[in-house]
């Protein structure tokens, strides 16, 4: 007896989890166990056992998906398989969670407007925090000078990059509520933002826009070397296409 194959799907919990769920119903299928309110992080397509479905955090899935032998396929933001690095390929961009890597600093300094005002004003070394460490350290390399690397400080320890204790530059990792830390803890953020809302809640000004993301379909490059998995990619591929022309038919918005 032949032994029968899968696929395996990661879906992202959190932000994006509610439209990738309604996505994946205007495309015709149905998913068990993936409500926000579902407590396990195992799902399962009512319509289609060959694809096996686990959930994790947008920031993982782009890691796991890369490895070799461990998932095929999974759904997460392009802000994320740019900051992992990770060895994925785009299989399909999904005209949903659009986000804006941005620069922000409080709203009084009139006298920031670039990150060029923050470096040249600040009268100490620049506190910058941030999920977004190997995004925010690549833009810091671009925007100045002689490619002054920042230092990377962790809870846990500065890491082994470029940067020095030398560095007028720090990034400090935040785990969430990055709006949050001006002034006290941070001179200014980088964080995704998808309106405006949250930062002028905690009076923060958008400075500069380091890059655009939406929600994509990823895979592994070795998953798409083989012929079945590859027919079955693209033909879940073809599928959620559908959906997404639905979508936009149904005059629902894209880019927020």
């Amino acid at each position: 007896m032949q032994k029968e194959r899968t696929l395996n799907l990661l879906l992202p919990k959190g932000t994006i989890q509610s439209e990738t769920l309604e996505m994946f119903q205007r495309a015709g299928y149905e998913i068990n166990g993936y409500k926000s309110t579902d407590r396990s992080y195992r799902a399962s397509f009512t319509n289609d056992e060959e694809i096996q479905i686990k959930v994790s955090r947008p920031q993982e899935i782009p890691v796991y998906v890369g490895m070799d032998d461990f998932y095929d396929l999974g759904i997460t933001g392009q802000d994320w398989v740019e900051e992992t690095d990770a060895n994925v390929e785009e299989v399909l961009p999904l005209d949903y969670g659009f986000v804006s890597i941005v620069l922000a600093v409080r709203e009084e300094r009139d006298d920031i407007n670039s990150f060029k005002d923050l470096v040249n004003l600040a009268d100490r070394n620049i506190r910058i925090s941030t999920e977004y460490l190997n995004i925010a350290e690549k833009y810091i390399l671009q925007q100045t000078e002689n490619r002054i690397a920042p230092a990377i400080l962790t809870p846990w320890k500065r890491l082994n990059t470029l940067g020095t204790y030398q560095s007028p530059i720090m990034l400090m990792l935040s785990f969430g509520a990055t709006e949050g830390k001006p002034p006290e803890e941070a001179d200014a953020i980088i964080d995704n933002c998808s309106s405006a809302r949250t930062l002028k809640a905690n009076n923060l000004k958008i400075v500069e826009v380091l890059r655009e993301s939406e929600s994509s379909l990823i895979a592994n490059p070795k998953s798409l070397m083989d012929p079945w998995k590859r027919d079955k990619i693209e033909e879940l591929k073809e599928t959620l296409e559908k959906g997404v022309r639905r979508r936009r038919s149904q005059g629902l918005p894209g880019h927020i």
